[in-house]
Formats: C-alpha cells, structure tokens, sequence
C-alpha cells in the first residue's frame, strides 16, 4: 500500500518567512488556526495543513520537468504507451471535471471551509497532469483525445444520492490506481520523459490520497446504513467496470512490462487496507474477482478494529 505520513504535516516554505513561521508563536497562531463554520465534519487544523503543504509543492511543469527529453525511438513502443496513456490522460480529464464540479458540494455537505481552499489547490494539480500528459501524448505522435468509452466511470462517481460521500470513496480508488500505475509504469520499459512525468505526478497523487485518509474516517462514521449500501454498490461498479476495460490493455501492459493482474490486485489490496483502516468492522466491499475472462466477485471481510 501507498505509504501515507500520518506525522504533522511540515508547513515550511521557501524564503524569509518561513524562518518567522516556524520560530514564531504568534505566526503560527495566525496561519495555522482554521477558519471553520460550527461543528465541521472533519478534521479542520489537519486539512489546513494540508493545503499549506499543497501551495508549497506546486510545481510549474514547463519549468520543472525537461520536455526535451526523448520518447522511445521504436514506433511500435510509441504505438502502445500512446493508445496507454489515452486512457490515462482520459482518466486525469474525468478527474479534473468531476474535482471542479464537486469542490462546492464537498464543502457544504462537510461544513468545512478548509475543505474548500484544499480542494481548489488539489484541482490545479489535476489541471496540472492534464497538461502534461496531453503533451506525452502529442511526443509520441498521439493527439489527445477524451475517450467517452470511459465517461461512465465519472458519472458513477459523482452523481446519484450521497453524491459527495460516493465521490469521496470513488476518488479513494482513483488515485490508488493512479498512484500504483504510474509507479509500475515509471518501474516499466517507459522512454526518459515518460519516467521524468510519472515521478513528478507520483508525488502529487501521494498527498490527494493523504487527504483522502484525513477525511473519509469521518465521512464513514457519519454515513447510515443506506448510505454505506449506496457508496458500496457503487464502488463494487467502478472497480467492475475497470477490471473489464484494463483487460483490454492487457497485452499493451505486458509489452511494456506492466503485469495487469498484478497491478490490480495491489490496487484493490490497498483500498481494502484503506477501509480496514477507517474502522469498518463488518463484511463492506465487493472486490471484483481479477479474471481473463468473465468476472466474478469476491467478499471482503474486515477484522473488528478496537
């Protein structure tokens, strides 16, 4: 599973100032108190820093990453990481409409200011991957292009009732996926720029699952029956509905040294470990069964957690 800092968050900043935050009661006070409605659902001071921590990592792709560095120089490889990254850069798109329309809604229906400030910055970087893999894509020969085979998986997320609460958890299994993909792809035979693009994206996924692991412990807690029924029926469909398109990328993962069932099970291996950790203590999710053909499905259990 994705490592996750459960530490307090460092907030230190390039410059003068940050030698007067970190040296300074009064700043701290100042910078560091959250600015929160009554009774916030989740957990304020943590979610402040990290969107201190965010504002302080972003980066400047044009200026950070080397987009002279070279692809693969054999077509057929262009070939399979294009008709890859098609997929992915598909995926970054869905994220980066569905963050903006759900930014508001996230923010009310958790009561919390911090939130909203958060996710503004987390909405820049999937503004940011967009960029950048649109630009892969145009290096390998590839225009970018959004692929609507997959405009269903964005649907499921964030529309329905318990809207919020389900985007939240979809968003759980996206960036592990991202986050597991890029590493196994950075890990793959990927050409100079390819690499230089999943080590810098690798690091912004990392802090969007961080504030996944801050708030849905909260949200879990304060979700009915029904809601929890809801939000498990409609991961089960997005976890299905991936396992089944991934199986048709199979043969280009292979070719460039990614194992498809591999890298599924370590993503679902990870949600599971996520969910354990949020305190679930009866049977919840319905992980789809990784097969070549056909899909079943497996029952999760979950220990009691004290």
């Amino acid at each position: 599973m994705e490592t996750i800092d459960q530490n307090e968050i460092k907030t230190a900043t390039p410059g003068s100032s940050s030698f007067m935050f970190q040296n300074s009661p009064s700043m701290q006070e100042l910078l560091l108190k959250p600015i929160s409605k009554d009774n916030p659902i989740v957990n304020d001071a943590k979610i402040r820093r990290l969107y201190l921590q965010a504002s302080s990592q972003q980066w400047y792709a044009p200026q950070k990453m080397n987009f002279d560095l070279p692809v693969d120089p054999d077509p057929e490889t262009c070939k399979v990481w294009a008709r890859i990254a098609e997929v992915f850069y598909t995926l970054e798109k869905m994220g980066l409409n569905v963050i903006a329309n759900m930014m508001p809604k996230a923010a009310g229906k958790l009561k919390s200011d911090e939130v909203v400030n958060y996710l503004a910055v987390q909405c820049h970087d999937e503004a940011r991957h967009v960029f950048v893999v649109e630009n892969y894509l145009k290096k390998l020969g590839a225009p970018p292009v959004y692929n609507y085979k997959y405009h269903v998986l964005g649907q499921a997320a964030s529309m329905g009732f318990y809207r919020v609460e389900n985007w939240m958890f979809s968003t759980l299994f996206s960036e592990n996926f991202a986050s597991v993909f890029l590493r196994r792809a950075k890990a793959g035979r990927i050409d100079p720029f390819g690499a230089e693009m999943c080590r810098y994206l690798m690091i912004d996924e990392s802090r969007h699952l961080h504030f996944l692991h801050i708030v849905l412990p909260d949200v879990m807690d304060r979700l009915s029956l029904m809601g929890k029924t809801y939000v498990k029926a409609a991961q089960f469909f997005i976890m299905k509905f991936s396992e089944l398109v991934s199986r048709g990328l199979a043969s280009d993962a292979a070719y460039v040294g990614i194992n498809r069932r591999d890298m599924l099970e370590e993503i679902f291996e990870n949600v599971e470990k996520a969910y354990e950790g949020f305190g679930v203590t009866r049977q919840f999710l319905r992980f789809p069964k990784i097969t070549d053909s056909g899909v079943s499905t497996a029952t999760v259990s979950y220990p009691s957690v004290n």
